[in-house]
């Protein structure tokens, strides 16, 4: 039941709808957005959804290569960070899930090489999960959460 009068924390969806439109756009309505951000006192705390590879129709791309579907969701997080001011540097915590844990090492030395061209150091406290994922043609969904101070701008 939703009461008006409580205080509630700020927040405001996040979207790049150059690269991935919003899921409840699909012609299969899905209810989430994005990523959310949420205004705490000085610090903005940004919950990106999990995030796979698709492209800015909603369609999965580059089936059957995880390695592909990897970078594609990397970037597409990059782009979500981006509309908010942030980028990789600004993530504390991810969470990978893989279709199939036998593409654990094609999808680690991706990672690993993205996260050497980003210089991230220290790299984001992660876990990897072997799980289903939404879309059979879809290997690898991960999930983020970034902190940037309050006073950065997109």
């Amino acid at each position: 039941m939703f009461v008006a009068n409580k205080t509630r924390i700020e927040k405001t969806p996040i979207e790049n709808k150059t690269v991935l439109n919003e899921a409840y756009d699909y012609e299969k309505k899905v209810s989430f957005s994005r990523g959310m951000r949420v205004e705490l006192s000085d610090c903005v705390m940004l919950f990106i959804s999990g995030t796979s590879s698709v492209d800015e129709s909603g369609r999965s791309i580059h089936p059957g290569d995880v390695k592909a579907q990897t970078m594609r969701t990397f970037t597409n997080i990059r782009a979500l960070l981006e509309s908010e001011g942030a980028d990789w540097h600004d993530i504390v915590r991810t969470t990978c899930y893989l279709a199939d844990f036998r593409n654990y090492d094609d999808f680690n030395e991706v990672r690993n090489t993205f996260f050497e061209e980003e210089g991230l150091d220290p790299i984001p406290a992660s876990t990897c999960i072997e799980a289903r994922i939404c879309r059979s043609d879809l290997m690898v969904e991960i999930e983020a959460i970034a902190m940037i101070p309050k006073d950065r701008t997109a």
